[in-house]
């Protein structure tokens, strides 16, 4: 008998595979407030009963706005309608734009938000470099598990500082040729490391881009793909822990714990993309440099350069 998640896939064929997996983790969220997995397969009144209702109201606006998408996508396997899971997803929407016009920071956002910016990124960096001097010294084929592991968490790091990408790292293949999200080596002009993006959230809008890591991006992956090469299978550029393709999931993981052990605060992708946003709120970069660097509208990204509170607007 197929499960939910089986008619959840059969139901929208034309989803990646991750946003699939985005649904199911919110629904299952959903399920689990008054009820126990496995999600039903046909029964959907426990989606429309008055205490979930009860608990969603409740709920920030971070949490009501993916809830409320889950629900209905929930709804449409079952095929069925909700009037009050519509009002509700309306109603989010609306107050999530409202909030993203104001780009004002929020609590959470403003106690995390370092002195130096963006740029405090640069610091870490210079710091993991020196402690890891020995490691890139060595040959990529004399490199041991552990190695490969600390320098990811270097190039992890240097790489969000140079393109703040969402979570796509995680998604890029080592192989020239792949058809998905990839990253790969010129030999002849243009030279050096590329990262190809085919598969990410904007993709639809932007289209295909291939983007060039800086020249300090470029010595770290001459030495660190090699290395995957020789030390994994997977033939992604990003490992976890047990030797397997890092997920979406761990590498946002991977990225809190490393800010948080450089730092003293654990930073999402999220922030540290509103942070390079601020950065380059002013003259540094062009408002179409940015977003090309953040991959989506140039609308899209004066949303992300929240309004610093200590600061005046010129």
């Amino acid at each position: 008998m197929p499960t939910f998640g089986d008619k959840l896939k059969a139901a929208k064929k034309e989803l990646k595979s991750s946003s699939i997996e985005t649904y199911m983790r919110n629904i299952r969220r959903l399920r689990k407030v008054h009820g126990e997995l496995p999600i039903p397969v046909k029964e959907s009144k426990w989606l429309t009963e008055t205490k979930l209702f009860t608990w969603y109201d409740k709920q920030k606006l971070s949490v009501r706005r993916h809830m409320a998408t889950a629900a209905s996508v929930a709804l449409k396997v079952y095929k069925k309608e909700s009037e009050e899971w519509k009002k509700r997803q309306q109603k989010s929407m609306k107050e999530f734009d409202e909030e993203r016009r104001e780009r004002k920071l929020t609590d959470k956002q403003k106690a995390k938000m370092p002195s130096k910016g963006f740029d405090v990124l640069k610091g870490v960096i210079s710091t993991m470099k020196k402690e890891l001097r020995h490691v890139l010294a060595k040959k990529y084929d004399e490199w041991s598990m552990s190695d490969l592991l600390r320098v990811q968490d270097l190039i992890i790091i240097s790489l969000y500082y140079n393109y703040p990408l969402r979570l796509d790292y995680a998604t890029l293949n080592i192989r020239k040729r792949a058809n998905g999200n990839s990253i790969f080596q010129n030999m002849s002009k243009p030279r050096g490391w590329h990262i190809t993006l085919r598969e990410y959230k904007t993709a639809k809008s932007i289209g295909e881009k291939t983007i060039k890591p800086n020249t300090a991006n470029q010595r770290l992956l001459n030495k660190f793909v090699p290395a995957v090469k020789h030390l994994t299978t997977h033939n992604f550029l990003l490992t976890n822990q047990n030797k397997g393709k890092m997920s979406k999931q761990v590498l946002s993981k991977r990225l809190m714990a490393i800010t948080k052990r450089r730092i003293g605060k654990d930073f999402s992708v999220q922030l540290l993309r509103i942070l390079f946003a601020m950065k380059n709120r002013g003259v540094l970069e062009t408002a179409t440099q940015v977003s090309e660097k953040l991959l989506h509208s140039v609308a899209q990204s004066l949303q992300y350069a929240k309004k610093d509170p200590k600061k005046k607007d010129s």
